[in-house]
């Protein structure tokens, strides 16, 4: 048994400042046997004489629950998980140099940590190995058959796609490869001669572990390509556990029958895939608002070293001296600047405080276009530039741009009851029955925000009118049977009978996808159609700013204004009134 002399109660460890802004700490695990105390010996690194190091990815797991480390021959209380992890790691005869966040960082220094954070993709990218401890084994050893699971499925995966393990690392987006290009040729999981009820239930154990929702683990696991899953005594390359997580999400059929829907599947496929975004920051934040994190800051910070900003990266900088408010303020500005539109406020659902201000730690699976990151046409103000300011004393944003007349009609806008009442409001605000064909296109343009079932944007009049047709079939089966009088004194015959061949179940395929909020359906006093994210009611305006892709629904606040949401809204898309009048709009 090593040697490992206990410090006296009371005796903490205090760490010595670093020298310069770029000096950093690694960490000299000591040797020991399982039942040792951990002991280590805190070293000074620098980039121009680097020592070779492995970095540890993990969870923190509750901060509350704290146990003791000897660091330097004091004590040093850090989370329970990371202890484990500690003691997992460590050899029994020979020392092992790591760097770990909790103890290599003096976590009460505020400007050191700030500093330590701005080069956290450098420390794991030049890292020898980074090792990922997903947590601890069962009693019934499911470690063991998780990981022989993930090695057999992956085998079976890289001999379909003609991919050898050792060149996963390389490929762009396996997870696009799997959904995309794949899912056509490859079985479902549960139809495979490796299919057994042990099987799923240990990979529904694996993948529910916490550290695939870490958004620290996102910069981690895709600064190095020389990354080793730990879990319990168990050992597998992250590109397996990557691979496999794609899979598993490529039918919902099949994740719904096995349990799959409430593990971290998703998570553990898009982390080193759709979520590289490095020229668009905004997807990344996006898409990293449904991890989490224990400082909300850290949402941008951990993603701060995958980001390419050409204007305005400063704004984003690692200072943890700024209060959320304003580090998510912050970066509300430098959108604005770097992107040369108003798109970031399309991230907000309605419910932060200041309104314009996106909430990057909330999830955001609401109705956003954004989410495949395909650019879109919608130019409602012409081909402009934002006018914009802000005011960081009040959080005021001061935006240039033209408000329509108010919404005078509005009705909840929800697949489970969409038919008869969307149809009864447009009933209350048109004049006439049946409804003409320029007005059907424009709530069947509205409701599925312009994208065909492909999440495509639909632009010629050839394809809008496709999207009419099945919007149409969609009515048809949405009614009752008893609503049949509905249907016909509402669409006229001709285009009725044209929608015979229409495929209604395409129709909004992208838009609900997902469960949302409730959104509304919505139509102006001069009768422009519209659809937002999030509830409407009469009065709200819709405000199209220069430089915007959507425009606003915004809510009168006094002499200001707060933002309900964003709305794709028929004879605006196009730049069909950019002409009007412009004024600048204050938004609370």
């Amino acid at each position: 048994m090593a040697e490992h002399p206990h410090p006296s109660l009371g005796d903490s460890h205090q760490h010595d400042a670093l020298p310069t802004k770029t000096s950093f700490r690694v960490l000299e695990l000591l040797l020991g046997e399982d039942d040792d105390p951990i002991s280590c010996i805190l070293r000074l690194a620098e980039w121009v004489d680097l020592p070779a190091y492995e970095a540890i990815s993990y969870a923190w797991g509750d901060p509350k629950a704290r146990v003791p480390v000897i660091v330097d021959g004091k004590w040093l209380n850090v989370t329970v998980n990371l202890q484990t992890a500690l003691r997992h790691l460590r050899y029994r005869d020979r020392p092992r140099l790591l760097w770990v966040d909790a103890i290599c960082i003096n976590q009460t220094d505020i400007p050191e940590r700030g500093h330590q954070v701005a080069q956290m993709r450098k420390i794991y990218e030049k890292a020898a190995v980074v090792l990922i401890w997903v947590g601890h084994d069962t009693a019934d050893h499911q470690a063991k058959v998780a990981v022989d699971s993930i090695i057999t499925i992956s085998d079976f995966l890289c001999r379909k796609l003609g991919i050898p393990v050792s060149e996963l690392a390389s490929v762009d987006n396996l997870y696009q490869e799997i959904m995309g290009k794949a899912r056509d040729v490859l079985p479902l999981p549960n139809e495979c001669d490796f299919s057994s009820d042990a099987m799923w239930k240990s990979l529904v154990w694996f993948y529910k572990h916490p550290y695939f929702t870490r958004v620290w683990a996102i910069q981690e696991v895709n600064a190095n390509t020389k990354r080793l899953v730990h879990c319990g005594e168990e050992k597998v390359l992250w590109d397996r556990v990557g691979l496999v997580a794609c899979y598993l999400t490529m039918e919902t059929t099949f994740s719904r029958a096995f349990g799959f829907t409430d593990a971290y599947c998703w998570w553990a496929a898009t982390m080193t895939t759709d979520l590289v975004q490095p020229k668009n920051f905004l997807l990344m934040l996006y898409l990293a608002s449904n991890f989490s994190s224990l400082d909300p800051r850290d949402v941008i910070y951990g993603l701060w070293g995958m980001m390419q900003i050409d204007k305005g990266g400063e704004l984003l900088e690692p200072d943890y001296a700024k209060s959320v408010t304003e580090v998510y303020r912050d970066s509300a500005e430098a959108a604005l600047v770097n992107f040369d539109n108003t798109d970031v406020t399309l991230y907000v659902q309605g419910t932060e405080d200041p309104s314009w201000v996106p909430r990057w730690n909330v999830p955001m699976l609401f109705r956003n276009p954004f989410r495949f990151g395909k650019p879109l046409p919608w130019r409602p103000a012409g081909n402009t530039s934002p006018i914009w300011d802000i005011c960081k004393e009040t959080n005021i944003l001061s935006l240039t741009g033209f408000i329509t007349n108010p919404i005078e009609f509005v009705e909840s806008y929800n697949e489970n009851y969409f038919g008869n009442r969307i149809l009864k409001t447009m009933r209350r605000s048109l004049s006439h029955v049946p409804f003409t064909v320029h007005q059907l296109a424009a709530v069947a343009t509205s409701v599925s925000f312009g994208l065909n079932e492909k999440s495509e944007p639909e632009e010629d009049e050839k394809n809008v009118h496709l999207l009419t047709l099945r919007f149409v079939a969609y009515l048809k089966t949405a009614l009752e049977d008893d609503e049949e009088d509905t249907f016909s004194a509402y669409v006229p015959a001709e285009l009725a009978k044209d929608s015979q061949g229409a495929d209604g179940s395409l129709f909004g395929k992208p838009v609900w996808d997902f469960t949302y909020p409730e959104s509304s359906f919505f139509i102006t006093q001069d009768k422009l159609m519209g659809c937002s994210i999030s509830r409407a009611e009469p009065g709200d305006v819709v405000f199209v700013a220069k430089g915007c892709t959507f425009p606003l629904v915004l809510r009168p606040d006094g002499e200001e204004f707060r933002i309900r949401g964003f709305a794709y809204v028929g004879g605006l898309m196009r730049g069909e009134k950019k002409a009007s009048d412009v004024r600048v709009v204050r938004l609370r």
